[in-house]
C-alpha cells in the first residue's frame, strides 16, 4: 500500500505579470472546524500564505485549507492572482524529494478555474481587504457554505475563468445560477419562502428579478430606471440560447460586448449574496462596490448602446 505523504507545512506564493499588490497586510487565523490548522497570510507586491499543523498531516489536507482559503480571497479580490510557487515542508515521514513531487504534481493537476479570465482585474474589482474582515469564525461559515454550495460554485468560477468557453455562454452560466441562489438564501434567511425554483416551480425569470430587487438595486440601478421588464426578459433570452438551435430562438439576447458586461454584473451580484450569507457587513465595501458598478456603467459605451438598442 502507497504510503500517505505527510507533512507540517505549506507555504504558497501568488503574483502576476505586472501586478503589484496592495500593503502591507498580515493576518493570523487558526481554523476550527475539524483538525485545527495555522493560517498566516501576507501581502505586500506578492501574497504569501503559510498553513501549518502542529503534527504531521497529509498534504492534500493542507492543499484543501488552501484552496478553500483561495476561494474565498477570490470572493474579496474579484480575481484569482496567479500561484507562483508551492511548498511542502517539515515531514517527519518522508524527505524532501517527496515532498518536492508531490507540490510538482498538485500544480500540474491545478483546477483551470483557478485562472481568471482577462475581464477580472484585481486594481478595479476588489470589494474587500482581506484582513479587515476575515477571521477564524468567518472562515468556519465559509467552508460550510462552500460545502452546501457544491457545484454551484465551480459554475460561478468557471464562468470567470480564463476558459476557452465564449463569453454568451459563460454569461448564461451565472444567469442560471439565480435559482440555486435562491434556494441558497432560503436556507440562510427568512427571505423568498414563497419561491420554490424547479422545472414547474417559480421561473428563472421570477428568481433574477427577486435576487435584482434585494441584492442588485446598487448594481442594476441603470437597467431598474429603464425597461427592467425588457432587460430581465433578454436575461432570460441569453440563458435559454444555449438551450435550442438558432431558428428556436426569439426576442433580443446579449451580444459580446454586453454578455461580459453582464457576466461582471452578475459577478457582484453574486459575491454581494456570498458576502450576505456570510454576514459580512455592507458598509465594508459598500463604496468599492459604487466605483465598480460606476466604472461597468460606462464601460466602453456598452450600456448606454443596450439601453438605447432595448427602447426602440
Amino acid at each position: 500500500m502507497e504510503q500517505i505523504i505527510k507533512c507540517k507545512s505549506l507555504v504558497a506564493i501568488y503574483q502576476g505579470d505586472k501586478l503589484l499588490l496592495d500593503g502591507p497586510h498580515i493576518l493570523e487565523v487558526n481554523t476550527i472546524r475539524n483538525q485545527p490548522f495555522h493560517i498566516k497570510i501576507e501581502q505586500l507586491g506578492v501574497r504569501t500564505i503559510i498553513i501549518t499543523s502542529g503534527k504531521d498531516v497529509s498534504v492534500f489536507d493542507l492543499y484543501a485549507i488552501l484552496t478553500r482559503i483561495e476561494r474565498l480571497l477570490m470572493l474579496f479580490d474579484g480575481v484569482f492572482i496567479p500561484l507562483s510557487e508551492l511548498k511542502f515542508s517539515e515531514s517527519d515521514t518522508v524527505d524532501e524529494n517527496r515532498l518536492i513531487s508531490c507540490q510538482n504534481n498538485l500544480i500540474k493537476m491545478r483546477l483551470s478555474y483557478f485562472s481568471s479570465a482577462d475581464f477580472c482585474n484585481y486594481s478595479v474589482d476588489k470589494l474587500l481587504k482581506f484582513d479587515t474582515v476575515l477571521t477564524a469564525e468567518l472562515f468556519c461559515k465559509w467552508e460550510q457554505l462552500l460545502d452546501e454550495l457544491d457545484v454551484v460554485h465551480q459554475m460561478y468560477l468557471y464562468s470567470l475563468s480564463d476558459s476557452k468557453i465564449t463569453v454568451d455562454v459563460k454569461c448564461a452560466f451565472l444567469i442560471e445560477l439565480a435559482e440555486p441562489l435562491i434556494e441558497i438564501v432560503k436556507e440562510h434567511t427568512k427571505l423568498f419562502s414563497s419561491l420554490t425554483p424547479g422545472a414547474r416551480g417559480t421561473s428563472l425569470k421570477n428568481c433574477l428579478d427577486a435576487l435584482i430587487t434585494k441584492y442588485g438595486v446598487d448594481i442594476f440601478s441603470r437597467e431598474l430606471s429603464s425597461d427592467y421588464e425588457s432587460i430581465l426578459q433578454i436575461m432570460v433570452n441569453s440563458r435559454i440560447k444555449i438551450m435550442h438551435i438558432k431558428r428556436k430562438q426569439n426576442g433580443l439576447y446579449f451580444n459580446g460586448n454586453e454578455s461580459i458586461l453582464y457576466i461582471l454584473k452578475m459577478n457582484l451580484l453574486y459575491r454581494k449574496i456570498m458576502f450576505e450569507m456570510l454576514n459580512i457587513e455592507e458598509v465594508n465595501y459598500k463604496d468599492n462596490l459604487l466605483r465598480c458598478v460606476s466604472r461597468l456603467d460606462k464601460w466602453s459605451s456598452v450600456l448606454e448602446k443596450f439601453l438605447l438598442k432595448i427602447s426602440k
